[in-house]
C-alpha cells in the first residue's frame, strides 16, 4: 500500500470523497444536447456510459472548445491582399448544424484514466497532476462507473482533513 494522505489513522480513499451521483450520458447524445447540459449544470466533464453504467469514455468542455471541435470559420478574410475581420457565420451555418448534430461517441475520449473506490488520495492527486486531469472517473469491475473525482472534491477532502485535525488538536488542548 502506498503512503497515502492520512486522516487521523485512516488513509483517505476515493470512496471517502468521490461524488457518487454523477451526470452521465449515453454515446448517442448530440453535441447540442451536451452543450445544454454543460450550460445548465456545474460540471466540466461528463462520463459516457453504456448498458449497466459501463464507462465507454468521457467528454469535457475542453474537448468541445479546444481539441475535438474546430469549426472552419475564418476570423479574417483575405480580400485583394488585405486581411479583413469577419464576424458573420451565415456561410458556415451548415458546418455548425453538422457539428451540433454530431454524437458524443464521435468526440469522447475513449482511453480514460480511471481509479477504483479503494485508490488512495495521494495516488489520485499524482495521476491528476501527472496527466493534467481535472476529472477522474471511479469504476468498479467490470468498468462500471460508481463515482467521479474532480479537483474540487480533492480540495474539499483536504480542507475537511485539516479542519478535523484542528478540531482534534483543540479538543486535546482543552482536556489538558
Amino acid at each position: 500500500m502506498s503512503g497515502g494522505i492520512i486522516m487521523g489513522e485512516k488513509i483517505i480513499k476515493a470512496k471517502d470523497f468521490m461524488t457518487k451521483y454523477v451526470f452521465s450520458i449515453p454515446p448517442d447524445v448530440t453535441v447540442h444536447e451536451l452543450v445544454k447540459l454543460f450550460v445548465t449544470h456545474p460540471v466540466s466533464a461528463v462520463p459516457v456510459v453504456g448498458d449497466d453504467n459501463e464507462l465507454l469514455g468521457i467528454v469535457s468542455e475542453g474537448d468541445l472548445l479546444y481539441k475535438k471541435v474546430k469549426p472552419k470559420v475564418p476570423a479574417y478574410l483575405d480580400i485583394l491582399g488585405a486581411n479583413i475581420y469577419y464576424c458573420g457565420f451565415g456561410r458556415y451555418e451548415r458546418s455548425f448544424r453538422k457539428l451540433l448534430a454530431t454524437q458524443v461517441a464521435d468526440l469522447m475520449t475513449k482511453d480514460v484514466r480511471c481509479v477504483t473506490p479503494e485508490t488512495d488520495m495521494e495516488t489520485i492527486m499524482n495521476l491528476m497532476i501527472d496527466e493534467h486531469l481535472k476529472t477522474v472517473p471511479v469504476v468498479e469491475k467490470p468498468n462500471r462507473l460508481v463515482g467521479i473525482i474532480t479537483r474540487h472534491d480533492i480540495l474539499g477532502a483536504i480542507a475537511a482533513t485539516e479542519l478535523e485535525e484542528k478540531m482534534a488538536e483543540n479538543h486535546k488542548s482543552t482536556e489538558e
